[in-house]
């Protein structure tokens, strides 16, 4: 009987540490992104809003030294859609805990620029789909590079 009990307590001990891992922290939210219109053969502008947690922040682009990793923006082209071009805003000074150098970081509210184009692009609708790649950092340490799938419905016209 006691047996039993040291076997069973060890089983339930175990499965308590699988079921309790923690999640990564949810470091930003894409906003949603309403459908854009665009003709064949044309280019459209929209733009991609984040709101990032309040106690992180993301490398910025250009992120200010070398050996940091920017925030990208990447599609790869897909039934005559392309990203033709990013403009990524400003970044804000900030300076990690114990650094001695300055970094450009988005934090709060950001909105990144987006062209598209529909180059040879049928008629009719689609997802656009791309990443958002970038590094998260609190105050006082930066975490793995994250990616987060971006979903960009396109309604292309004659």
């Amino acid at each position: 009987m006691k047996n039993n009990f040291i076997f069973w307590f060890i089983s339930f001990s175990a499965l308590s540490i699988f079921a309790a891992k923690p999640q990564p922290p949810k470091f930003l939210v894409i906003q949603p992104i309403k459908t854009i219109t665009v003709k064949a053969g044309k280019s459209v502008e929209t733009t991609l809003a984040v709101s990032i947690a309040p106690e992180f922040h993301i490398q910025a682009n250009p992120v200010g030294q070398a050996n940091l990793i920017p925030t990208t923006i990447e599609f790869s082209e897909k039934e005559g859609l392309s990203l033709v071009s990013v403009i990524y805003p400003e970044g804000k000074v900030f300076r990690l805990e114990n650094s001695e150098k300055d970094l450009q970081v988005y934090g709060g509210e950001v909105t990144f620029k987006l062209k598209l184009q529909a180059k040879t692009a049928q008629p009719g609708k689609q997802d656009f789909t791309g990443v958002l790649r970038f590094q998260p950092c609190n105050s006082k340490i930066c975490f793995f590079p994250t990616r987060y799938e971006i979903k960009i419905p396109v309604q292309v016209l004659k």
